[in-house]
C-alpha cells in the first residue's frame, strides 16, 4: 500500500477524519502531521511559531513529511504543507492526494470554536471581517498547491457525530475501497 495524504485550509477537518477513519479501518497506520511535528520539535506548533519562527516550523514539517512518504500511513497534513517547494510533487509521487475541501462560512465558524490553535489567524478571531478577509486570501493562495490532488473530497459535513460517520462511510468507499482492492490486484 501507499500512502494516502489529507491536504487542505485549516479547519477543513483533517484531523476530524483521521480520527474517525482510524476508528473504523483497522491496519492502516494514521499520522497527524503536526502532532508529529510537535513531537520531533518537543514543543507544541504556537511554541515552535513563537520561540524559533514559522520557518522552523516549515523546516521540521518537511523532514516529517519526507519520512512519510515510504510508508502506507494515511497523513493528515498541515493547510500549509502543500505549498514547500517539492512538498506536492513528492507527495503525489509517493501516494494518492486528496484535497479536503470545506465550504468558507463552515470553515471560518470552525476556526472561531478553536482560539490559540493556529498561529496564522489567532490574532484576527475576535475581528469577523478581518478573520474572513485573511481566510479568503490564504485560501486564494494555496488553492494552486491544493488544486493538484489526485481527489476532491467534500468535508463540510463533519460537525457532528452522524455527519462524520457518513463522510468517513463516504471517504472509505471512494478511497480506502478501491486503493485497498487495488493493490491486492
Amino acid at each position: 500500500m501507499r500512502p494516502l495524504f489529507l491536504i487542505g485550509f485549516m479547519a477543513c477537518g483533517k484531523s476530524t477524519l483521521l480520527q474517525a477513519l482510524a476508528a473504523r479501518v483497522p491496519g492502516r497506520t494514521y499520522i497527524d502531521l503536526d502532532s508529529e511535528t510537535e513531537r520531533l520539535a518537543g514543543k507544541s506548533i504556537p511554541a515552535i511559531f513563537a520561540e524559533d519562527g514559522e520557518e522552523r516550523f516549515r523546516q521540521l514539517e518537511s523532514e516529517v513529511l519526507a519520512s512519510l512518504c515510504d510508508s502506507d500511513a494515511i497523513v493528515a497534513c498541515g493547510g500549509g504543507t502543500p505549498c514547500r517547494p517539492g512538498a506536492m510533487d513528492a507527495m503525489l509521487e509517493a501516494g494518492t492526494v486528496v484535497w479536503l475541501k470545506a465550504d468558507t462560512d463552515i470553515t471560518i465558524q470552525r476556526l472561531a470554536l478553536a482560539p490559540g490553535q493556529r498561529p496564522v489567524i489567532d490574532n484576527l478571531i475576535d475581528n469577523p471581517e478581518a478573520l474572513r478577509s485573511k481566510v479568503e486570501s490564504l485560501m486564494a493562495e494555496r488553492e494552486p498547491y491544493y488544486s493538484r490532488a489526485t481527489a476532491v473530497f467534500d468535508s463540510s459535513r463533519l460537525d457532528d457525530e452522524h455527519q462524520i460517520e457518513e463522510s468517513a462511510r463516504l471517504f472509505i468507499d471512494t478511497f480506502l475501497t478501491t486503493t485497498q482492492s487495488d493493490t491486492n490486484s
